[in-house]
């Protein structure tokens, strides 16, 4: 199998800077009659304007990620209501990573399509294929079928996070991007509170139908509700341009400019206005595809990456978004059963354990002697879950106020979590704990600005792999920290929140050395 064409270097002209170097920077070619002004990527992607087809953009990733959000973590909900499977703690373990494992295996193709196919391609393929095999996933006979529908589903929508921000990223301004991105993780924060009120909603209706190869209960409907945004996304991505960016990349320049156009008139701009004939893109090297076998060209779209002058971004960033995903996500996908076991372990034993890690001992031994599934969420999970939603939103929206200091942000707030874990095991007020709890997962508020870092720190060429690779870095990670969580908390729960928390605080260490915010550049 080969990828038509093969591999041409495409070098920019020799250009002159022309003009006064207060209005927008032009560029005219040397000895040519009839000198079109010349506009960096980022000044015709300034002309485009903002606008309906702006805020439509970060509408639609907002719902793909919702989407991918609850096919991946929805799962620890709908499990508390399959009673009729009869799973054990280790099917539950393997239930709940196998969303992680999936999303491991297809990073990498997905930063190969994103790069050599298009964003908007490989998005399509996410898109649809993990609503497909979502919505299958809702008829499993059993719970290995069920494992392996989720495993492929995730696999598909593991390329719709950093292909969704790859697209919003270079299709919009830099002065745009990370206010945009904050906005989209500021939804985000939402979708959990929502998908436990849902949760909540459809596990206490009494729903079966007999349908003989299965019984449709209550967490089935639940799981089928969890596939909708997925399929309301790839309907929707009929509406989307592909990236501009990528397509001037790839050496098709007049679609780009056609792309901008269409963005300017969607914003509402006058396109007969739109002054961009001619676009040059600051990066010094780029490369375009043709007749290399599918081989050579996974290799070439990835070493560079693992090469100096990439190498120590590389390095940097997936050592961060580890962190950030081990931690968040490893206690996040276990969170639902966490509160309700503290809810059963106060009720019973209230004066003999009110911190969170004496809590979950004494709770997972009450567990042990009870034969009943309950098949419903608590309403401590519920409110706990609004609660949480509520705070994170609030804080995404001062996030959002401070984008231009997102370095400075994103320490602090890996800082306080850090303090709130290593406070964890000395607190006994049962509030206090629940609320120091909340207080170390606050590094989910974290997760859009590291992977802005994705979109300004690599080249087009190797965007797309960088962020897929990061993807498939977080979820490994997360894949290790929920397993971590789920057998060694509740024997070690103290020398776990420590260790977490020294961790943590060696992702703050190397986040000092990410590029400056530069506020200074960006007012002006």
């Amino acid at each position: 199998m080969s990828v038509a064409g093969k591999y041409l270097h495409k070098n920019v002209e020799f250009l002159d800077r022309s003009g006064d170097s207060s209005e927008y920077a032009g560029w005219s070619f040397n000895g040519h009659k009839n000198t079109d002004k010349v506009y960096t990527f980022e000044e015709a992607l300034d002309l485009a304007g903002r606008g309906w087809y702006t805020y439509g953009l970060v509408a639609f990733l907002i719902l793909a990620l919702h989407g991918i959000t609850l096919d991946m973590f929805g799962i620890s909900v709908v499990l508390t209501g399959a009673c009729d499977m009869n799973l054990t703690h280790n099917q539950k373990t393997i239930l709940l990573s196998t969303p992680f494992a999936g999303s491991i295996v297809t990073a990498w193709p997905w930063g190969f399509a994103a790069d050599t196919q298009g964003r908007r391609r490989a998005l399509a393929f996410s898109l649809w294929g993990s609503f497909i095999l979502s919505t299958l996933s809702t008829f499993s006979p059993n719970w290995i079928v069920l494992a392996v529908l989720k495993f492929g589903s995730c696999g598909f929508s593991s390329g719709t996070q950093s292909l969704g921000f790859t697209l919003l990223g270079e299709s919009c301004s830099q002065k745009l991007r990370a206010s945009l991105i904050i906005i989209v993780s500021t939804s985000l924060i939402i979708t959990f509170g929502s998908y436990i009120v849902i949760g909540y909603l459809i596990l206490n209706l009494d729903v079966s139908f007999d349908l003989e190869f299965i019984t449709f209960s209550n967490w089935r409907l639940l799981n089928l509700v969890f596939t909708l945004p997925l399929g309301l996304s790839a309907t929707l991505l009929g509406f989307i341009y592909e990236s501009p960016k990528y397509l001037v990349n790839a050496g098709n320049v007049k679609k780009a400019l056609d792309t901008l156009k269409n963005i300017t008139r969607r914003n509402g701009g006058d396109v007969s206005k739109y002054p961009v004939r001619r676009i040059v893109l600051e990066e010094t090297k780029t490369l375009r595809m043709e007749n290399v076998p599918l081989w050579k060209s996974l290799k070439d779209q990835t070493v560079p990456l693992f090469q100096p002058p990439l190498l120590y971004k590389t390095i940097q960033l997936f050592y961060i978004t580890a962190v950030i995903y081990s931690t968040n996500n490893g206690f996040f996908i276990w969170l639902p059963f966490v509160m309700d076991t503290f809810y059963s372990g106060y009720n019973e034993n209230a004066t003999a354990a009110a911190g969170v890690c004496d809590m979950i001992v004494n709770s997972n031994k009450l567990d042990a002697g009870m034969e009943t599934c309950v098949g419903t969420v608590s309403e401590l999970v519920l409110w706990m879950a609004v609660a949480q939603s509520s705070v994170y939103t609030i804080i995404n929206i001062g996030v959002f106020s401070l984008s231009r200091w997102k370095k400075s942000v994103f320490i602090s707030l890996m800082l306080f979590c850090f303090a709130c874990g290593v406070v964890i095991p000395a607190v006994t007020d049962r509030i206090a704990s629940m609320i120091l709890l909340e207080g170390f997962m606050i590094s989910c508020v974290c997760i859009s600005i590291i992977f802005s870092y994705y979109v300004d720190m690599f080249p087009t060429s190797y965007r797309g792999m960088a962020a897929c690779l990061g993807v498939m870095v977080a979820r490994g990670s997360a894949l290790v920290g929920s397993n971590l969580v789920g057998s060694y908390l509740d024997s070690h729960c103290t020398t776990s929140f420590y260790a977490w928390s020294f961790y943590v605080l060696s992702g703050v260490v190397v986040s000092w050395f990410l590029p400056p915010d530069n506020v200074k550049r960006e007012s002006q």
